[in-house]
């Protein structure tokens, strides 16, 4: 007689095929209480194009090196602006014009204020140039921008020829460099938060500085022709206008015309 028992065969057994209801209970997890009030489109922001963080690292690489090189240097030049004495010791340690520095600083300056007034015109302006945009119209920028600056250098230059005064010619000159070089790594720092942020609040305070910093710039250069007694402080203040002012307004008028 086998020893194994025989289990029940479950597979005749008849099993329900209806599932039994679920039962819910109460969460506590709720719903948003924000409520759709109507239906809008929001406009889409176009990212930055690649050129422009190409000119952020170029510009970053170029003051890195300057800083690491010519610490000294780029100190005296920060402090030029607010004392006589720094801009003797400036002198005195050698040209200025003639330096690695002032190149580097140089094309910073260039860039990031070619940059500035692009940024200004895409988000403010809108004025369009056909067949010129994107990098094309920043190099273009760039262009203008040296053309106008080795005009007004040669400018200056020639006056003092003419009114033989040579020597304040130099040192208002070294002026208009030391501002530039000064001007580039601030330009840069505001750029940045301008381009990748796109506040059109940032950039007028960008606009802001900028013109601060004009303001300086023509204040140092009123002291500095001071210095020559031949010379109506009047005279000298239309000289100033001439140069600094008139080709802004100049340049504004241009702008306006064209919005």
């Amino acid at each position: 007689m086998s020893r194994i028992k025989s289990s029940h065969d479950t597979t005749l057994t008849l099993q329900s095929t209806v599932f039994p209801q679920p039962v819910f209970c109460k969460t506590i997890f709720q719903s948003h209480q924000l409520q759709p009030t109507g239906f809008q489109t929001n406009k889409l922001h176009k990212t930055q194009p690649d050129w422009v963080l190409a000119v952020f690292v170029a510009c970053f690489i170029l003051i890195a090196w300057v800083q690491v090189f010519y610490h000294k240097r780029v100190q005296q030049i920060f402090r030029a602006p607010f004392s006589k004495r720094f801009i003797n010791q400036l002198t005195r340690d050698g040209n200025l014009f003639m330096e690695r520095i002032a190149v580097a600083l140089g094309i910073v300056y260039i860039l990031t204020f070619s940059l500035f007034l692009y940024e200004f015109n895409e988000q403010i302006l809108g004025i369009k140039i056909p067949g010129v945009t994107g990098i094309s119209l920043f190099w273009l920028i760039n262009l203008v921008n040296i053309g106008i600056l080795s005009a007004k250098v040669a400018l200056v230059q020639l006056l003092g020829v003419i009114f033989k005064t040579r020597e304040t010619t130099s040192n208002y000159l070294l002026n208009l460099l030391i501002f530039a070089l000064m001007s580039g790594p601030v330009l840069l720092i505001s750029l940045v938060l301008v381009v990748y942020l796109k506040s059109a609040i940032l950039l007028h305070i960008c606009m802001v500085i900028f013109v601060l910093l004009l303001v300086l710039r023509f204040a140092r250069g009123f002291f500095i022709g001071m210095a020559l007694t031949k010379f109506s402080y009047l005279f000298l203040f239309v000289y100033l206008c001439s140069l600094e002012i008139l080709p802004l307004l100049v340049l504004i008028k241009i702008l306006l015309n064209q919005i």
